[in-house]
């Protein structure tokens, strides 16, 4: 179970919180509007599963800052129907990113929009930046996102879209119906555990597009890392290292 959950409430403020250990995840907001959490401490085992620092879904209007997160899952997760979210000042690692999902889960299911993840360290992490959707049909979407400013050290998918994700091996072979839209990349920069270090796989039936990279620079072994594109559209500007496969 959770170790704290707010659930269907509005103007929350947590600050100075400390969790250890949680049995799964951290601190769980769902359905709430108006949540500034601060100063948050948290630490779990690298080997637990599950143990999320924060999962948010169905909620408006929440504010992340100021925080550290050592998990064996996400540092922070933001499942369906969320919006206008801020992430700001965060220590993540070692654990499994920042995500947004995952989505599709279900065929009925709302979006998520408006999220701004900045001034992010990322340290042995898993993922850094990462969008996961379920291989099945939904009506879910993930739009507006924009995550810049975020430096990455020995980090295994430093950015990655994923819409075929299975963590349980019992994946579905349909096309992910989520559809990811408008997201942004902005001064990313650090170094790669894996020689791909930006991994935009999106789905066949719902092709990813806006995704925008803006002055990325991602090294593996002290060399450029490469990056691996499918069904996903965008631009590049400025110095992007890997080279961009949009």
């Amino acid at each position: 179970m959770q170790s704290i959950t707010f659930l269907a409430s509005n103007n929350v403020k947590i600050n100075g919180l400390r969790s250890i250990n949680s049995q799964v995840i951290h601190v769980a907001i769902a359905q709430c509007d108006n949540v500034n959490i601060q100063n948050l401490n948290v630490r779990a085992s690298t080997s637990s599963l599950n143990t999320d620092g924060i999962h948010v879904e169905s909620s408006t209007g929440v504010t992340i800052t100021r925080s550290v997160f050592r998990t064996g899952d996400d540092c922070i997760s933001i499942g369906p129907a969320t919006t206008n979210v801020w992430i700001q000042r965060i220590a993540c690692g070692p654990g499994h990113g920042i995500s947004i999902g995952s989505l599709g889960n279900g065929l009925i299911e709302g979006g998520v929009q408006n999220v701004t993840v900045t001034g992010v360290v990322f340290t042995g992490t898993q993922n850094g930046v990462r969008i996961k959707t379920w291989a099945r049909p939904s009506n879910g979407f993930a739009r507006n996102i924009e995550f810049r400013y975020v430096i990455m050290r020995n980090v295994g998918n430093p950015i990655i879209i994923d819409q075929e994700y299975c963590p349980n091996n019992q994946c579905p072979t349909m096309s992910s119906g989520v559809k990811v839209n408008q997201v942004t990349y902005r001064n990313i920069k650090g170094t790669s555990s894996t020689p791909v270090a930006v991994t935009f796989n999106c789905s066949p039936s719902n092709p990813c597009r806006g995704i925008r990279l803006r002055d990325v620079q991602l090294t593996f072994e002290n060399r450029p890392a490469t990056a691996f594109c499918a069904n996903a559209g965008g631009t590049s500007r400025g110095t992007v290292i890997p080279k961009s496969c949009l």
